[in-house]
């Protein structure tokens, strides 16, 4: 059981082993906050101003605040003097013995036993299923027993970012699909959490992060089995809150967790989701962030598998140089992009369109075709388009118009159907619920039945119609999806977006496609998804998604602007976020994320802030 203290008007919990021992301090108050700072050793005094000026560069800390100046530790290596008024509050301690952190601390008055404290912020939009701590000296977490409070450390006491530890001090939250030392793996189904003990190994990836520095603080939200539900089909928990515009838009699924709190909360620096048939691209798309899903492959996990040939983690973040950071330390070394030198880099844009017969009533996936040259009114199309052409001028080209639709027509292999709707349409739900049933739901059913009397475990109506589908599905249908998969895949990565070529005057090209991900348009989250029947259960139609969750190709979601929307909720003007996808051939992902690191820092992107608006200038 941890302790808590309330310091300031904030509450915080202790670490529960010592860091070391001071000298006892003495005085009324058993636990004494304290801050370390450490002492250069050319400085042999601190006075006033010195130690005014020590404190002010502390008040950035979001974690630290005046209230831990109650008794103040020097840490230094020679003799230190300090001001008069100071001495009563201040303990020198000199080097030689075990270096405490920097930072906020609390202090034992009695043993002098020095504690390490995390500020508990409150999770005011549901993002977490809760928060956790790392058992002092283990790789094992445990859960904290605080409900919808988060504990959070100081940045202080971390060394910054270096090429040991690119991600030192980044706090981050791990979507609870995921496997973590001493945690249970939940996948969204409380039935699912109770039957399981705590898991035993850590997703290699999650290691990778922590080794290089970063803190994570808990798991995050989900649904069930990591299926597409929108809020009010979630019973068994409360959806998470996208916190962009009124607050009462979905936060798309089933990463909506990790994407709701790297929008709502500056103290956590990115998080980690998972993307079967889009659950990075469009949670990050409406929730105003940078999502990026690897290539396929190239990030080692452990945890909930819905397929096999679909799944990977992903990486929210509010900046396009905090993603590409992450990613970076999550992939593995094998994935490292085949372009040597950036310089030598040109761009093919691909820029996809709609193709003529477009149905009206259809909301449109791509861009519209420019053959009649006059300008959309539209503010997202607008908003689009300037995005398109700051990326021309960036990259010295002008974009090439692609219909996706009619270039599979032209160059699909000869025994697949002309109709990519047709050629691709049943793929993900006979693959992804076939697999999701056989290897993971329903040996979990009989174990929970076998375990409680023959009760079925709760699972939520429309993941339980969708699961009924997987079961009924025949190993011939599935094996049949199998080889539409690869068929599709080979043709998106030997004919769309075809590995770098480099001339003979060594200019290498990479394609880059790019389409829009979200407009800005109002979808609340206490409406229903209209559904003909029981039976329509599934997306009808050619899903943009399957581009990258097929062929397995890197895909980022860029946040792009923002348009105004009158709330039915607040009853005044609102802002919802613009984004667009852009994707590059199939381990080419450090070229796409140091590019689009490179459009942030020129100015093109720019990084988002937490909140209702992405930007508050």
């Amino acid at each position: 059981m941890m302790t808590t203290i309330h310091i300031g008007d904030c509450d915080f919990a202790l670490q529960p082993e010592v860091y070391d021992n001071i000298e006892p301090p003495g005085g009324l108050e058993r636990l004494v906050s304290a801050t370390v700072l450490d002492i250069d050793d050319d400085i042999s005094h601190i006075g006033d101003e010195e130690f005014e000026v020590l404190c002010r560069e502390l008040e950035g800390d979001d974690v630290w605040m005046r209230d831990f100046l109650n008794l103040v530790i020097l840490q230094c290596s020679n003799r230190l003097t300090t001001s008069r008024n100071m001495r009563d509050r201040v303990v020198v301690r000199r080097s030689g013995g075990k270096r405490l952190p920097r930072g906020p601390h609390v202090v034992d008055s009695r043993t002098g036993g020095v504690y390490g404290v995390f500020k508990l912020f409150e999770d005011t939009t549901n993002a977490f299923v809760g928060g956790t701590i790392l058992e002092f000296g283990t790789d094992r977490y445990k859960w904290l027993a605080s409900l919808n409070r988060m504990p959070v450390p100081s940045k202080l006491c971390y060394d910054r970012p270096s090429n040991l530890l690119h991600l030192s001090g980044m706090r981050f939250g791990v979507k609870d699909s995921i496997d973590i030392t001493g945690l249970e793996t939940g996948c969204g189904s409380q039935c699912y959490k109770s039957l399981y003990p705590a898991k035993s190994t850590t997703a290699e990836f999650i290691n990778h992060l922590i080794s290089a520095g970063a803190i994570m603080v808990g798991k995050m939200r989900c649904t069930q089995w990591c299926d597409g539900q929108d809020p009010l089909e979630r019973l068994e928990e409360v959806s998470p809150t996208n916190p962009r515009g009124d607050a009462f838009q979905k936060p798309s699924s089933s990463s909506s967790g990790s994407a709701s709190g790297a929008a709502s909360y500056p103290w956590l620096d990115f998080t980690v989701g998972t993307d079967t048939g889009g659950s990075i691209r469009h949670p990050a798309g409406v929730n105003g962030l940078y999502g990026v899903r690897p290539s396929h492959g190239s990030v080692g996990s452990s945890g909930l598998v819905c397929s096999q040939f679909m799944d990977t983690p992903g990486v929210f973040a509010r900046s396009a140089a905090v993603a590409r950071a992450v990613i970076g330390v999550m992939t593995r070394k094998t994935s490292i992009s085949t372009i040597l030198n950036p310089k030598n880099v040109r761009y093919k844009i691909l820029y996809a369109v709609e193709p003529d017969a477009l149905n009206p009533s259809e909301i449109p996936k791509f861009f519209p075709r420019r053959t009649n040259g006059s300008e959309s009114q539209i503010p997202a199309d607008r908003i689009l388009e300037g995005f398109v052409k700051k990326l021309e001028k960036y990259l010295h080209c002008e974009r090439c118009e692609v219909c996706i639709y009619d270039l599979w027509k032209d160059t699909r292999p000869t025994a697949a159907s002309e109709s990519l709707v047709e050629a691709t349409g049943m793929i993900y739900q006979n693959i992804v619920y076939y697999e999701l049933w056989h290897n993971t739901v329903n040996p979990f059913v009989q174990e929970y039945q076998a375990t409680h009397s023959g009760q079925m475990p709760f699972i939520e109506a429309i993941t339980k119609a969708r699961l009924d589908y997987g079961s009924r599905v025949s190993k011939e249908d599935y094996d049949e999806s199998v080889v539409a998969l690869k068929t599709y895949a080979t043709w998106v990565n030997e004919v769309l977006l075809p590995p770098p070529s480099t001339s003979d005057t060594g200019i290498t090209t990479i394609p880059l496609l790019i389409y829009p991900q979200t407009r800005g348009l109002p979808n609340y989250r206490d409406e229903v998804v209209k559904r003909k029947d029981d039976k329509d259960i599934f997306w009808h139609g050619f899903s943009v998604y399957s581009i990258s969750y097929c062929s397995g190709c890197p895909d980022i979601t860029v946040p792009v602007g923002e348009v105004k929307f009158y709330s039915k909720i607040t009853q005044k003007e609102e802002y919802l976020p613009v984004a667009v996808s852009l994707l590059a051939p199939r381990g080419e992902d450090e070229a796409l994320l140091r590019l689009v690191a490179e459009l942030e820092e020129s100015g093109v992107l720019r990084p988002v802030e937490c909140g209702p608006r992405l930007w508050n200038d």
